[in-house]
């Protein structure tokens, strides 16, 4: 997907993308739009004339397959924060045990380093000598930063146009409160702006997503 954002005046955004090696373009016209998008959020920021001081720190995991019973078994069940090395971990289910941390800086690279996965292969392998590592799935992914580790949740310069992004490492963690605050936020811009019965659509709406 190839997206850009032209901004109208008064009566809402113009939204237009097209397809990579596609020449024709599709567009959409919404009251309000809300930008979203992890690391890209700074370009499409910059369309609208906001700048959005975002960047990709991308973090590591390995998800260990637990195959066999011993391995089950000494998996631990809750989460845990190691404290001096910064790598957490989690049970997912009863058969993938989570293992996370480092914080990379390297652009939009996006490969996956055995430099960076090895650490947790081994902290697994200290900690947790029974569970077998033989099947291990690493993964790698750009998280959205900002300098003060805060995300961008509000309105920007230009009317119609908002912001929930730069969650950084805490996605999981700040979505579902920045999902009501720019909600409200949305809609108290919109009540404003549009029709008293569109406005009720609004309402009833922003109710339903709390």
């Amino acid at each position: 997907m190839l997206p850009w954002i032209v901004w109208r005046p008064v009566n809402g955004v113009t939204l237009k993308w097209r397809t990579s090696g596609d020449d024709d373009s599709t567009t959409t016209f919404a009251d309000a739009v809300v930008i979203c998008a992890g690391v890209a959020s700074r370009r499409f920021a910059a369309m609208l004339g906001d700048r959005i001081n975002i960047y990709p720190v991308k973090g590591y995991s390995i998800t260990v397959e637990l195959a066999d019973a011993a391995s089950r078994d000494a998996a631990p069940h809750v989460s845990l924060l190691d404290d001096e090395t910064k790598i957490v971990s989690s049970r997912l289910g009863p058969g993938r045990f989570r293992v996370a941390g480092t914080a990379e800086f390297n652009g939009y690279n996006r490969d996956i380093r055995d430099v960076r996965v090895n650490p947790l292969i081994a902290w697994t392998r200290q900690l947790f000598p029974s569970v077998s590592t033989e099947r291990v799935v690493p993964w790698a992914g750009l998280r959205p930063m900002t300098p003060s580790m805060l995300p961008r949740v509000g309105a920007g310069r230009k009317p119609c146009v908002f912001y929930n992004t730069g969650h950084g490492h805490l996605g999981w963690t700040l979505s579902a409160a920045t999902a009501t605050i720019i909600a409200n936020t949305v809609e108290t811009h919109l009540r404003a702006t549009i029709p008293p019965r569109a406005a009720s659509f609004v309402s009833q709406t922003s109710q339903q997503i709390h």
